[in-house]
């Protein structure tokens, strides 16, 4: 028997036969496909008694024939949906064409790029169409069981335990969003699909465009359905947007023929942060309340998925300045937006140089890797104590380490802890000394901090931010380093040791510095190897 597969986007013409033919990832597999969520053998498609059959081959992700999961072989007929994990699978009738739904090869539906895809304000009306305030994937699930068949509620939690696999599979931010894509185009025929996410400033951005035929429409989107839907927090649904009075000065609506639009938001803890928007024409059919009920649960998965992802990759930043204990605080503060604490601001903060002294010198003549060994195995134990106190890594600058204290978290005893963590610098070098390896050079290490006003934030281009500090009590801080203190010492500022108290301090002379317009007259941190964590008064 002669038959056409469509598979993930792509036609196969096959001659079906008892021994069938099988779809999957693998080399071993009759029809291969590129899909993270498809087995080497996922599938097999074969003939029974003269009727296509489809069956499982014992795949990871499962495989469902129109939403219901397989546990045995079924009869396969012209237009059934299969879905391989998240590829689609469809038997194409003679002269059928690309059946609705298709599209789920993200390939073939490039990302969206701002000055492709535009949004436009449309006028609006309360009245017309459908709002449906936001509810929780709870309540959805609970509404579907008391008012639809059976059956009908089996296939909803079915479709959504599947994408709920499919989300926690994806690797990053790309690839859910074409997951959700695919999977929400598989299910609610449309000819275009949006993912909006808002950006830092509250702004509505399409981060992901699918088309069913790229290209052939290219008028913007509606900014009102979209920024409704975010904000009042409902899925709107509107059947015929061209009857509708909320949409009657949208002429592109006439113009293109869009008739129905769907939208619904995407939602974590009350937070709303973008929507996914459909459109449609009269000739598809319009959407129905049951897409509309079906797209709100799929974008509360999506919602999490989403936001999951996006603070995993916030985390990765974070982690490589900031403590554990400080990474949870900023993350507990973003909330919805990407990166609020990470903001440029004004703020009191103590910064600390930290070099090696001499370290170039001793350098010259040791092998790469041994080298690398002592500044990484110095390094880690300096960080150790910058973040147990709360401290926030800045840079690696060759065999110099710069920290500040008091940003992106407010820390009203920063200069405290910027002695304290200098202090335990100091104790933790010694120790490392005590231990080296024979052949191995004695360490010892100059400081510096100084304390005042500061501005912190991210700094750099598009393709790479930073987040840092700079300001006048910065260049302080440097210069106390490399022009002020000596191996072993430690120097603070007037205005930090103002901070802490003069106990344990000593007055040093005056000093003219590069960049420093006045004198300054600095301090000495006193601290004894011999009587860790703690600091003594001269005798």
């Amino acid at each position: 028997m002669k038959l056409t597969l469509q598979v993930d986007g792509a036609l196969y013409p096959v001659t079906l036969s008892e021994e069938g033919v099988t779809i999957g990832r693998g080399d071993q597999a009759t029809i291969k496909i590129q899909a993270n969520a498809v087995s080497r053998v996922h599938a097999r498609v074969f003939l029974k008694d003269g009727q296509p059959f489809v069956m499982d081959m014992k795949s990871l992700n499962g495989t469902s024939l129109n939403g219901v999961t397989l546990t045995e072989p079924a009869p396969l007929h012209p237009g059934d949906k299969v879905l391989l994990g998240e590829a689609l699978v469809m038997w194409l009738p003679e002269g059928g064409g690309t059946a609705p739904g298709a599209g789920l090869n993200m390939d073939l539906a490039p990302r969206a790029v701002a000055s492709r895809i535009s949004l436009e304000d449309r006028a609006f009306d309360t009245s017309g169409s459908i709002l449906v305030p936001h509810a929780s994937l709870e309540a959805m699930l609970a509404e579907a069981s008391g008012q639809h068949p059976a059956g009908e509620a089996v296939t909803l939690f079915q479709r959504l335990a599947s994408m709920a696999g499919t989300l926690l599979r994806a690797a990053g931010l790309a690839e859910l969003l074409e997951s959700v894509m695919g999977l929400v185009t598989a299910q609610i025929p449309c000819q275009r699909g949006f993912i909006l996410l808002a950006d830092p400033a509250g702004e509505l951005v399409p981060e992901l465009v699918w088309e069913e035929h790229p290209g052939l429409h290219t008028n913007p989107i509606s900014r009102t359905i979209a920024r409704t839907a975010m904000d009042n927090r409902v899925a709107i649904l509107t059947t015929d947007a061209r009857m509708d009075p909320r949409f009657s000065a949208g002429e592109s609506i006439k113009i293109h023929g869009i008739t129905s639009a769907l939208c619904a938001p995407l939602i974590v803890e009350e937070k709303a942060f973008g929507v996914i928007y459909l459109e449609t024409s009269l000739n598809k059919g319009g959407f129905k309340r049951e897409d509309e009920h079906l797209l709100s649960a799929m974008a509360n998965f999506a919602a999490v998925g989403i936001q999951r992802e996006r603070e995993a990759k916030f985390r990765q930043r974070l982690e490589r300045y900031h403590s554990p204990q400080v990474v949870d605080q900023i993350l507990k503060s973003s909330q919805s937006k990407e990166a609020p604490a990470l903001q440029a601001q004004r703020c009191q903060i103590s910064v600390l140089f930290a070099d090696i002294s001499g370290f170039t010198r001793m350098s010259e003549g040791m092998e790469p890797l041994v080298l690398a060994g002592i500044l990484n195995r110095t390094f880690e134990a300096m960080t150790d104590q910058i973040f147990s106190r709360g401290g926030t890594l800045d840079k690696y600058i060759g065999d110099a380490i710069m920290a500040f204290f008091g940003a992106p978290s407010p820390d009203p005893d920063h200069a405290r802890h910027a002695v304290d963590a200098a202090v335990a610098m100091q104790e933790a070098l010694y120790a490392l000394n005590s231990q080296r390896p024979e052949g191995y050079p004695e360490l010892r290490m100059r400081i510096g901090i100084n304390s005042g006003e500061a501005f912190a934030g991210d700094i750099g281009c598009e393709k790479r931010m930073d987040y840092t500090v700079m300001g006048s009590a910065v260049n302080l801080a440097s210069r106390l380093e490399s022009s002020v203190a000596r191996p072993g010492q430690i120097v603070v500022g007037p205005s930090t040791a103002e901070l802490v108290g003069l106990e344990h301090l000593r007055q040093l002379g005056a000093f003219s510095l590069k960049g420093i317009e006045q004198e300054v007259r600095p301090f000495e941190v006193l601290w004894d190897h011999d009587a860790p964590t703690a600091v003594h008064e001269p005798g």
